[in-house]
């Protein structure tokens, strides 16, 4: 029992020994988990290096009641023995010195020292620089962000700077460079080296992305306006600008209102098969709040070059402004002022247009009014000079300049020309070969130009004047053909040169050849002369008058047809048709030939028949031969007419019939304007008939191979074969040659036997 008792006990014990040593345990292991809970919530321990820790750092700078900056810091640890800080996550907000500005510099963590202001921040370091007026009162628009490391800021003079590679973004682009500085004094943001970066595609950037590079880039904050130093160059698609520098401004909102490339700027590009160069001193571009181009402004020596497989391009002037299709990047119209010059040149020829002004309208190009249309797919419209202008166009053989007060230009597929229209005081000058140069003037002028760029046709109203050499020509309208070299006028036409004028309904003119061809109411007047060539028949001025006429300016052979009537002094020749040989001097009509030749006035005129006539019948003039026959031949050199096909002459002198008859005309003596007497022409005094001559005079008529009159002797003179004379009686007078006189009865034979004089009265009765 007590040995049992003894055991339970012992157990007991032990179990209280146990629990005991458990709470012991557990009250020391409470205690020592209540230290580790302590020491680990117990701030750490300050290195001895370490002077002083603060959980919070902030200072400003402030002039004149305005913060120009603050940094911020979330923790500052200040060390002993050393004039530093370490400040971890750091702010530096800068706001500049008129408060518009909300920029700010972040680093994980700075060193600062306080007696010298400087912050360094070596790890990884983005600025941001940012709109403290933000449009509409949204939030701020991130202008730039810029991501760097190893940037130093000083307190004092509120500078950042680093060496350290930088990589920017902004709306719509990102870039490059290598050290960055911002001056808070001078509000301006600068990538020191080596700028690079990249804008993405869009409609404002024709579709294409867009890259930029220069040896510096600077954000002036003070005057809104983004600089790229160069050599800097601009890269769309296959464009390319290259510039000393390009300078963007900003409006408030931060927003691109205007571009401008300065030094030298350079456009060069790839169109098709082709390559365009742009150059000028200066160029601007105009911007809307929503980065549309409106404008586009070359100033100062401007010139442009394009240069194909087979033609080359060249456009220079002082000031060019191109106006852009509204929220489009497209071209609406271009103005050129100052000299404007363009020409170009194909194979063997070329054009050249020179004004003082020129206005030049696009077409929306191949994807119309669509937002998918693009620049290069664009095509000129028209083309108009603002100022007096001139056209020059060049062959290998012909050389055509055209000029007006102004040119209206219509452009067609594959940026062809179409037409020209000219306005105002136009005229064309025009060069074939050596050929004496020829100029139209016009009030108005229309030509149109062929697939390979050469003008086709010029049409010309208003006043159309002509002049080639000694050539002139004048007329309502004008239509001039290239291919053929033709001229053809309308509106009662007149054509002139030295010796003759022309009035007709129309004429055509060959350039080349100089041949003329008139059609309607043809009217010629030849100047008398010594040297009038073709035309002598009488004194004054010849007159010819025709349906048609058709001759060489150059050879001097005209042929006039259709009721052609000729007319000079008292000689008039009626005909269906009048040929003129300017240099073989000769004239020759046919077809119904009927002539007027005024006689030489003779002593020996029938006093009977003066006397016994009435005073209404007797001669009121000189003494008139009308000649009729097929054909008229007349030399005026000569001043010899000769009929043929069967004349017949008639005269109150008497009448002859015959197969062939010669006229042989003299001066009357009047001086030609050169002051010499004419040549040929002028009066009657010799005619020869000859081949079945009938001679008809008074009552008598006489027969024989030939005959041949004097007016100066009032003679007729019959040979050849048998001659014969029968006067009214049935009186028969037989010779070798017989000579009657018109002033009387008297016969003179001359026969066998000798001569002999027959002299018959008539018995009134």
């Amino acid at each position: 029992m007590r040995n049992q008792e003894a055991a339970r006990y012992a157990r007991w014990a032990a179990m209280i020994a146990g629990g005991i040593a458990l709470v012991v345990v557990c009250v020391y292991a409470a205690r020592a988990f209540r230290q580790a809970r302590a020491l680990r919530n117990a701030p750490a321990a300050v290195p001895v290096t370490v002077e002083k820790q603060s959980a919070q750092f902030s200072f400003s700078k402030v002039e004149q009641d305005r913060t120009i900056f603050t940094v911020r810091a979330s923790r500052a640890t200040q060390y002993r023995d050393q004039d530093r800080s370490l400040l971890e996550d750091v702010w530096i907000t800068l706001y500049g010195r008129d408060g518009t500005r909300n920029d700010n510099i972040h680093a994980r963590k700075c060193t600062y020292e306080p007696s010298t202001g400087d912050i360094r921040c070596e790890g990884q370091v983005q600025i941001d620089i940012a709109s403290a007026k933000p449009p509409s009162g949204g939030a701020a628009e991130q202008t730039l962000a810029v991501k760097t490391s190893d940037v130093s800021f000083n307190r004092e003079t509120g500078e950042a700077a680093t060496s350290a590679p930088v990589d920017f973004s902004f709306a719509g682009g990102q870039g490059h460079g290598v050290g960055v500085s911002y001056s808070t004094r001078d509000s301006i943001v600068r990538v020191e080296h080596s700028v690079e970066f990249q804008m993405s595609a869009s409609e404002r950037t024709g579709g294409l992305p867009v890259s930029a590079a220069g040896s510096s880039l600077e954000i002036r904050r003070g005057d809104r306006t983004v600089v790229l130093h160069g050599p800097a160059t601009v890269r769309e698609g296959p464009r390319e600008l290259s510039a000393d520098q390009v300078s963007v401004v900003l409006d408030e909102d931060n927003h691109a209102r205007r571009a401008i490339v300065q030094g030298h700027p350079q456009i060069h590009t790839v169109e098709g098969a082709g390559k365009i160069d742009v150059s000028a001193n200066q160029m601007e571009a105009l911007l809307s709040p929503a980065g549309w181009i409106e404008r586009i402004i070359a100033d100062g020596n401007v010139t442009g070059v394009r240069q194909m497989a087979a033609r080359i391009d060249h456009f220079s002037a002082e000031h060019v402004e191109f106006t852009m299709l509204a929220a489009r990047n497209l071209l609406q119209d271009m103005t050129a002022s100052g000299g404007v010059a363009a020409d170009s040149q194909q194979g063997g020829g070329s054009r050249v247009l020179k004004t003082d002004a020129l206005h030049v309208v696009f077409s929306p190009g191949a994807g119309g009014n669509q937002p998918s249309a693009k620049m290069d797919q664009q095509q000129i419209e028209s083309v108009e000079s603002l100022a007096p202008a001139t056209i020059e166009s060049r062959s290998a053989s012909d050389t055509t300049t055209l000029s007006a007060q102004k040119f209206v230009a219509q452009m067609g597929a594959n940026q062809r020309l179409e037409k020209l229209f000219g306005h105002a005081g136009v005229e064309v000058r025009r060069q074939i070969g050596s050929a004496a140069p020829q100029a139209v003037s016009a009030g108005e002028m229309v030509a149109t130009f062929g697939a390979g760029g050469d003008w086709d046709t010029l049409e010309e109203s208003g006043n159309v004047r002509f002049q080639q050499a000694d050539r002139q020509a004048t007329a309502a309208h004008a239509k001039i053909i290239r291919a053929t070299d033709l001229i053809t006028l309308d509106g009662s036409p007149v054509l002139s040169d030295s010796m003759s004028r022309t009035t007709v309904a129309s004429a055509v003119i060959n350039q080349k050849s100089g041949e003329i061809r008139g059609v309607g109411g043809v009217i010629s007047t030849y100047t008398s002369s010594n040297q009038n060539d073709a035309v002598g028949l009488g004194t004054g001025a010849a007159h010819i008058s025709a349906d048609s006429l058709a001759g060489s300016a150059n050879s001097g052979h005209v042929t006039y047809r259709g009721h052609a009537r000729l007319w000079q002094g008292e000689s008039v020749l009626q005909c269906d048709q009048i040929e003129l040989w300017r240099d073989e001097k000769k004239l020759q009509a046919t077809g119904h030939v009927s002539a007027i030749f005024p006689q030489e006035s003779s002593p020996f005129m029938p006093v009977a028949s003066k006397a016994s006539a009435p005073a209404s019948e007797q001669p009121q003039g000189p003494t008139l031969w009308r000649i009729f026959a097929p054909t008229l031949t007349y030399w005026s050199d000569q001043g010899k007419a000769h009929l043929e096909g069967g004349v017949s002459a008639k005269s109150d002198q008497g009448s002859l019939d015959s197969r062939t008859l010669d006229v042989f005309l003299k001066s009357d003596g009047t001086p030609a304007p050169s002051g010499k007497t004419q040549a040929g022409g002028g009066q009657l005094n010799r005619v020869l008939a000859e081949g079945d001559v009938v001679v008809t005079q008074g009552g008598r008529r006489g027969m024989a191979d030939q005959a041949e009159y004097t007016a100066a002797d009032g003679k007729f003179v019959l040979s050849g074969g048998l001659p014969t004379i029968t006067d009214d009686s049935s009186n028969t007078t037989t010779g070798q040659s017989l000579t009657f006189y018109v002033a009387n009865d008297t016969i003179l034979v001359d026969s066998q036997e000798g001569s002999r004089t027959l002299t018959k009265h008539r018995v009134e009765k």
